[in-house]
């Protein structure tokens, strides 16, 4: 039988409170490799909308004397990064022909056109939309000469809505 060399009260005592400490060190520094934390502040900006742009476009040729159920046919460019959804259409300014000179063979007076409201036209972000109509809008007198035939008109109108 093997005998071991007897060790004081005093030196286990320290071997001990040694090893206690070196295992809290230790502990220590692992806890603090697991946990950290920060404090401060990030940001955030906002775009500015820009303005779209709606342009004339020719659909199908539904004006006829006594019409009152025409439609208006447009494309909207919409350069923001996010797409917009217009619920309403007033009209502007006068309407007008579209090629010079036809105004004496038909008169923009025979056209007219009223606004809409209860749309859902929706303009993509960054893109031009295809061909959009609003339904039963304008009208054509009654009274419209032979010179109001094959004839376009630029029905000027502000849509308006929100990004979607």
């Amino acid at each position: 039988m093997k005998h071991f060399p007897k060790i004081s009260r005093a030196r286990t005592a320290l071997i001990v409170t040694a090893g206690l400490t070196g295992f809290a060190i230790v502990g220590g520094i692992a806890f603090a490799a697991w946990t950290s934390s920060g404090v401060g502040s990030g940001r955030a900006a906002s775009g500015t909308a820009v303005q779209l742009t709606v342009n004339a476009a020719t659909g199908t040729a539904d004006l006829f004397p006594g019409t009152t159920q025409g439609d208006v046919y447009f494309t909207i460019t919409n350069t923001n990064p996010y797409p917009v959804t217009f619920t309403s259409m007033t009209l502007g300014s006068a309407i007008t022909n579209t090629v010079p000179g036809d105004a004496t063979a038909c008169p923009p007076t025979n056209v007219t056109a009223t606004g809409a409201t209860g749309l859902s036209l929706v303009a993509p972000a960054s893109s031009t939309s295809a061909m959009l109509s609003i339904p039963n809008v304008v009208s054509m007198s009654s009274a419209a000469p032979d010179g109001c035939q094959t004839k376009t008109v630029e029905i000027p109108l502000t849509l308006s809505g929100a990004s979607s």
